[in-house]
């Protein structure tokens, strides 16, 4: 099943209470809301989550009895939400005063909240992307409800896990920029003046090559923050925006980065609003935003952190044949998938393997010396592995450790021809229920020797 890409967008409202994330759900089916004479005190939201189950989320205090506004699940959902917030006590913070749902089918909730005639007070405020389906819920609240946002559900994706775009927080001038979406980012580029952030630089990683953006205009003052990746991550990014004297602009004044490994780097002047890029449990994985002479705005997008898998003790095979020549080794991969073998008047004179590394195709290098004869090619399928390797080595004219002088692989589904001819002494290298994930040997202008890594094979292959 294709995953997906939700939107958060920020939410809106007073910062008081304490912070609350539902995440995202297969989809809404019921929301219920309280309220006194001033604003929404409670709400409450059932979820449905991908196999059917219903989870229930609830905030502020059941104060009165709440109105519910029940979809008609799976075929209706909720497509936008307005509403206001205001200051309704004396040296209190903003609350949320007033909330409408509106929904795929063209229905619309009642105005909740206290309103005359469905007229509310306040700043309005409205989530909606084009008709996209709203599939979870964050916020703020105490004893009522302080602030609201949501999340959209906006595309399928290629990939096997969910993706989070947080909407882009700051000013609203500047150009919009988006770098999308990497297997992680590597290092961070800062430039400020004395005021603001006013350059930035990421250097990403995707299916093991690197790519650089960057973003507005290199300041007096440049810093870097190098990650330990792949085994570093950003968790979060803690922003303050501010519209300093000089500029016409809000631009973004300060930037907090915190990392898997406890560290904190902070760059810039801590002055004027705050926001939080964070999405619990993921990794940051790309920036989007606005620029212009500074950033204007800052957005990010975060994965799942991906589950180490348990490492299986990889046994290396002693290899067979002569001791001449240099010794190398491949190294541990996840498979096998190419296969080079040269031959020489009498023997193997070249071999080079290509691996499987999670989705990448890594190229060993290059062993012994290629003949004007060239290089035959055996190529593993996909869901085929290598089990075995045989063979023959000898004693050749003119060289004096013993060489390889043919070779055959053995598979899961077939065999390939003997690269070679059939003479001198046999070997085999493989084990039951293993299967072969590198290669190592000996070699000169000639192979003198091969030998194999071996992991057990697990139950999925």
């Amino acid at each position: 099943m294709a995953a997906k890409m939700y939107q958060k967008l920020a939410r809106c409202g007073g910062e008081g209470g304490s912070e609350w994330d539902d995440d995202v759900y297969e989809g809404v089916r019921k929301v219920c809301v309280g309220q006194d004479l001033s604003r929404i005190t409670y709400i409450k939201f059932e979820y449905v989550k991908v196999d059917g189950e219903v989870v229930t989320r609830e905030y502020g205090t059941v104060d009165q009895h709440p109105k519910e506004f029940v979809l008609q699940y799976p075929e209706e959902h909720i497509v936008a939400v307005e509403g206001s917030y205001n200051v309704v006590a004396l040296g209190a913070t903003e609350v949320i005063t007033s909330l409408v749902f509106k929904t795929s089918k063209g229905r619309k909730s009642p105005t909740f909240g206290p309103n005359l005639l469905g007229i509310v007070n306040g700043t309005k405020f409205d989530f909606e992307d084009e008709g996209k389906k709203i599939v979870g819920f964050h916020g703020r609240s105490g004893n009522g409800l302080d602030a609201l946002g949501v999340y959209v559900e906006v595309d399928s994706l290629t990939t096997s896990f969910p993706l989070y775009k947080l909407e882009a927080q700051g000013g609203t001038d500047g150009s919009v920029w988006d770098d999308g979406s990497y297997d992680g980012v590597k290092t961070l580029r800062i430039g400020q003046d004395n005021s603001r952030i006013t350059y930035l630089e990421f250097e990403y990683e995707k299916g093991g090559k690197s790519e650089t953006h960057h973003h507005g205009v290199k300041g007096e003052t440049q810093s870097e923050l190098v990650l330990d990746y792949p085994d570093e991550y950003i968790e979060s990014v803690e922003a303050t925006y501010n519209k300093p004297n000089l500029f016409r602009n809000t631009v973004i004044t300060s930037l907090t980065f915190k990392t898997s490994k406890g560290k904190t780097s902070f760059f810039g002047y801590k002055v004027g609003k705050k926001f939080v890029l964070e999405q619990k449990g993921r990794k940051l994985v790309g920036f989007h935003g606005k620029e212009g002479s500074a950033i204007d705005a800052l957005g990010a997008y975060f994965a799942p952190i991906p589950i180490p898998s348990p490492l299986i003790p990889a046994k290396k095979l002693q290899a067979i044949g002569g001791n001449g020549g240099v010794a190398w080794d491949d190294g541990v991969y996840d498979n096998v998938k190419n296969i080079y073998v040269g031959q020489g008047n009498d023997g193997v004179c070249f071999v080079k393997f290509e691996y499987n590394k999670g989705t990448d195709l890594v190229s060993g290098d290059d062993h012994g010396k290629k003949t004007l004869l060239g290089a035959e090619e055996f190529v593993l399928e996909d869901g085929e592995y290598l089990t075995v390797l045989e063979g023959y080595f000898d004693k050749i004219y003119g060289v004096e450790a013993p060489v390889i002088i043919s070779l055959r692989f053995k598979t899961n589904k077939r065999e390939s021809t003997l690269f070679g001819m059939d003479s001198g002494e046999k070997f085999s290298l493989g084990e039951d229920c293993h299967k072969i994930v590198g290669f190592h040997g000996q070699a000169s202008d000639v192979v003198h020797s091969v030998g194999v890594t071996v992991v057990p094979i697990t139950t999925t292959e």
